[in-house]
């Protein structure tokens, strides 16, 4: 009779551990995070995510109209904002699907990054790979945006940034883990992607349809935002910045484009010798569109004027701010640490005429193109 009864209760053992499983519809997955600050709260956006519509569009099935919840609390810190989330979410939460930060401009502040980052370390559901961005527009607008054709935000700016980044290199994507480790470092300054919303760009089923943008860079040194800017204020970035796949290069002729280069994995390098910094690029490129012939040595030497002019721009529009837009201070910090010492104020280098870097390109047209009429013409 014993042994009758042993089976039964050794399979009773072994599956004991499925009696706590739940449904993957009966808990509440948050994708995106949202940290403002006012009136010395912080308030807590949270945008959730649906898994049941994108496993049906996975598996070939048809595409449902994207559904986005966004939910909103205030405390006095990250946490209690979070506590209130739950009271009101009626569902379990899970914390470990999500995919992005996004800081508003007021929140990035010493104390709220400082307590966002404590908490984000310590909670072991949130993984350090999510990315980080920085806006000035409403958080609850920003989550409410999603992609086109009724496509899940899962697969939003907010969570494929390396998507965009690989088409079209400006604005670089950073990480949690990067963004704590570059601001634990003295001489270093933050770019963190700026993101807004484009209202006039798309339509959808004849209604106008906001759309997720990155706008520019901000900059964070210390634990505290110093300043954001539009792409165009700071193009020269993405010639000294790492990992920049693919990005184009308007050849301009008395003002006017007279070609487009698309560049690939542009790399620079940073050298002083005596008292003057160099920084020397070595880029390649192919002619994606040509409006006038030019000769070779012609081409050449406008689309180093071009990139010359967007770096000495970029850092011009740093130093009318106090901020080190080309990151010079981390240069020397790293290269010549003396000179670094001798001269960075509450750790950066005054941005003064004698720090902008001579700079020398080497520069090869690899292709014209498919069509190489108009290339060979100018030769």
């Amino acid at each position: 009779m014993i042994q009758r009864l042993i089976a039964p209760f050794l399979a009773l053992l072994l599956l004991s551990g499925c009696w706590g499983a739940r449904n993957i519809d009966h808990i509440v997955y948050i994708h995106a995070i949202g940290v403002d600050y006012k009136d010395g709260q912080v308030v807590l956006y949270v945008q959730l995510v649906s898994f049941s519509g994108l496993a049906k569009v996975e598996a070939g099935g048809t595409r449902e109209q994207a559904t986005v919840s966004v939910g909103k609390a205030t405390g006095e810190t990250f946490d209690l904002a979070a506590h209130q989330i739950y009271q009101s979410i009626q569902q379990m939460v899970s914390w470990g699907h999500v995919k992005s930060l996004v800081f508003t401009k007021r929140a990035l502040r010493p104390d709220v990054i400082q307590n966002t980052i404590d908490l984000l370390s310590r909670y072991n559901e949130i993984r350090h790979t999510i990315w980080v961005y920085a806006t000035d527009k409403p958080l609850n607008q920003l989550f409410e945006a999603t992609p086109l054709l009724l496509t899940s935000s899962y697969y939003s700016l907010l969570s494929n940034p390396e998507e965009l980044f690989r088409q079209s290199s400006f604005i670089r994507p950073i990480r949690l883990n990067r963004f704590i480790a570059r601001l634990d470092e003295r001489a270093a300054t933050v770019r963190l992607p700026y993101l807004t919303l484009a209202e006039n760009t798309w339509t959808e089923d004849k209604k106008d349809k906001s759309m997720l943008l990155l706008k520019g860079s901000c900059f964070v040194h210390n634990y505290k935002l110093q300043g954001c800017a539009r792409t165009s204020e700071v193009e020269g970035i993405r010639w000294i910045e790492r990992d920049i796949r693919r990005t184009p290069l308007a050849v301009k002729k008395e003002g006017k484009t007279a070609a487009t280069l698309i560049i690939r994995e542009p790399h620079a390098k940073w050298e002083r010798r005596g008292n003057h910094l160099q920084l020397h690029l070595r880029i390649a490129g192919n002619i994606i569109e040509q409006n006038e012939p030019l000769p070779r040595p012609e081409f050449i030497r406008l689309a180093k004027k071009a990139i010359k002019q967007e770096i000495r721009n970029t850092y011009q529009w740093g130093a009318a701010r106090g901020i080190d837009a080309l990151n010079i201070s981390d240069v020397l910090y790293r290269k010549h640490l003396s000179e670094w010492r001798r001269l960075a104020v509450n750790g950066t280098v005054p941005l003064d005429g004698d720090l902008f870097p001579s700079i020398s390109i080497d520069l090869v047209i690899n292709a014209g193109g498919k069509e190489k009429i108009g290339y060979r013409a100018g030769d």
